[in-house]
Formats: C-alpha cells, structure tokens, sequence
C-alpha cells in the first residue's frame, strides 16, 4: 500500500526531468514482473508467520513505524522478497558450483561483453542522474537529511534503481560459476554481492534520498571504471590494461570516503547537532552507524584481497624469472 507522500509524487505533480524517463521504465517494469511472482512472496510470508508470529510480528512493526513514506509505493520493498533474492543468488551461486564440477568451463565470452557493456551503462546512468539530482535539490556533500515529501522523489527513483542494479551484479558470480573460476569465488565476494543489496534496500526503506546520494555517486562512478574496464579488455583493447592494477585501490578509496562520511554524519548527530537530530531533521543516526561498521569491514576484507593478491603476483613472477634463467 502506497503513501499518501507517494501516491502525491508519483501522480505527476512534480514534473519529471529527462534523466528521470529510464528509472521511471525500471520501476514500472520491476513492478510488473514482481506481480507473477506475488504467490510465491505470500507462500513465504504465510510461512514465516506461521513459523515465527511474534518475531515476524516485531520485525514488520518495526520496519513500518521507520520506513519513509516516500519508500512505500516502490517495488521490491518488502522484507520476504529481499530474502528470496539473498537466498536464490545463494543458493545458485553454491548449488551452481556443484553442477559445474562434473562439466568443462563455459567460457561465455559475448555474454560476459553484453553484461559489462550493460553495466557500465546503467552505471553511468545512475551516476548522472544522482550528481544532476544532488545539484538540483542543492544538497551540501555530507549531512543531507532525508527528504519525506514530493520533492525528495526524483531523487528516491534514481538511488531505487541503484539498489536495484545490486541484483544484475549478481551475474558477476554466475559468470565466475559457469567459467569455473572458483578462485575468485571468495568469501570477500559473495559477502560484498549479497549484504550490499540487504543494506541498500534497508537504506532505501528508511532514507531514498538525502546523504545516500553520496555512496550512490561514488560507487556508480567506481563501477564505471571497473565494468568499462572489463568491457574494454574483453574486446582486445591492451591500451587499458594498466586500469586493473588501480581498481582495487578505487574500491578501497570509495570505502575510505564512505567510512569519514559516515564518521563525521555521527559527530555532528551527537556532538555537533544534538537538538537538531533530536527533532528528526538530520540523517538518520542508524543507517550512518551501520555504513561505519560496513565500511570497516569492507576496507579489512579487501586490504585482505589486496596484499594476497600483490602477494600471488610477485610469486608469479618470480617463478617466472627463476624458469627462464633455468632455461
């Protein structure tokens, strides 16, 4: 059930600007294909209900009295369908693993072009539309409070559709399952996939708009690099190839930024405007304490991934210099 916010925004009374066409086709289209799978979200929630009622009962309380209204009319906002899709990409990505050992590798080569291609597409897109947005809405860099009226809604469609593009990097993964490259099936990466699309939609649920504009951004831009990279590559363009040495380094810059983003979000809700967080008027102190330990997390799993990897080049090489001064 829309909000009365909701149904406001989406009826027209705020005109919509260009760079709002594409997500307004998203979530049309997100919601149409949402509807046939409605039996199988009410046979899991009939389900958890049955199976955990003062439990189930807590948790949508709690969601119900936090959420924005600017949030309810989206599609894929409720809880049960945000576990199916954790749950199914889990369950493809290990279930997938097992059927692929007794097969040869897929290499998937033009699907893998049409997937980067499309990615560095709608990622440009996203990054566009929230920086043109941002600028409208005049919002400051950091400290932006969410935006719970028709005026906050354009905003909310483009960072929906940023929560929304977590689902097609899934196929990172399956593109991995199929070409049978376990290595890089890594607890780093099925961790990153499937928590940053929970944490978007609990993001979005409370605040689509306001200071999530920033992590939007910024990641969109990232994923532009990384995604024209891969694109670029796989058609043979060897001019690119010093790009990969420096994505890992862009993710861990990203999560540097996000993490003093969300520190300093937390000074200025306790320390330098109490009275004002107090009324409700800044960003919400929850989701900036959830980003800062997110972040934490992200930037110890991938310096992880950064030194092991530095690590498995230099050896690399070293065998390699060692086999031809043998030969």
């Amino acid at each position: 059930m829309a909000s009365a916010v909701y149904e406001k925004a989406a009826s027209g009374m705020v005109p919509a600007a260009y760079y709002e066409k594409p997500a307004d086709l998203i979530i049309e289209y997100v919601g149409r294909g949402l509807n046939y799978a409605a039996p199988l979200t009410q046979a899991v929630e009939g389900a958890l209900i049955k199976a955990m009622p003062e439990a189930y009962s807590t948790v949508t309380n709690y969601l119900a009295t936090t959420r924005s209204p600017l949030s309810e009319g989206f599609p894929l906002m409720n809880p049960v369908q945000v576990l199916l899709v954790m749950v199914s990409y889990l369950t493809i990505v290990f279930v997938g693993k097992a059927i692929m050992s007794n097969f040869t590798r897929i290499e998937a080569k033009t699907f893998s072009l049409f997937h980067n291609f499309a990615m560095v597409s709608i990622s440009a897109y996203m990054c566009y539309g929230v920086v043109v947005q941002a600028l409208a809405d005049k919002y400051t860099l950091f400290t932006n409070p969410g935006d719970n009226t028709a005026t906050g809604y354009p905003m909310a469609k483009i960072i929906w559709v940023f929560y929304v593009s977590k689902i097609p990097e899934f196929i990172d993964t399956f593109i991995m399952v199929i070409k049978k490259n376990n290595r890089q099936i890594s607890f780093l990466h099925i961790y990153h996939h499937c928590s940053i699309f929970g944490v978007w939609w609990f993001v979005f649920l409370q605040a689509p708009n306001g200071d999530a504009y920033f992590s939007a951004a910024l990641n969109s831009y990232i994923h532009v690099i990384m995604y024209g990279y891969y694109f670029l590559s796989s058609i043979g363009v060897k001019q690119v190839s010093f790009v990969k040495r420096y994505i890992t380094m862009s993710q861990m810059t990203q999560f540097m930024l996000n993490f003093f983003q969300a520190s300093y979000n937390i000074v200025d809700c306790l320390y330098l405007r109490p009275e004002q967080y107090a009324r409700g008027e800044l960003y919400p102190l929850n989701l900036s304490v959830i980003l800062w330990f997110y972040m934490i997390s992200m930037l110890g799993l991938f310096y992880n991934f950064f030194v092991q990897d530095r690590r498995r080049v230099l050896a690399e090489k070293k065998a390699a210099t060692y086999g031809k001064k043998r030969n």
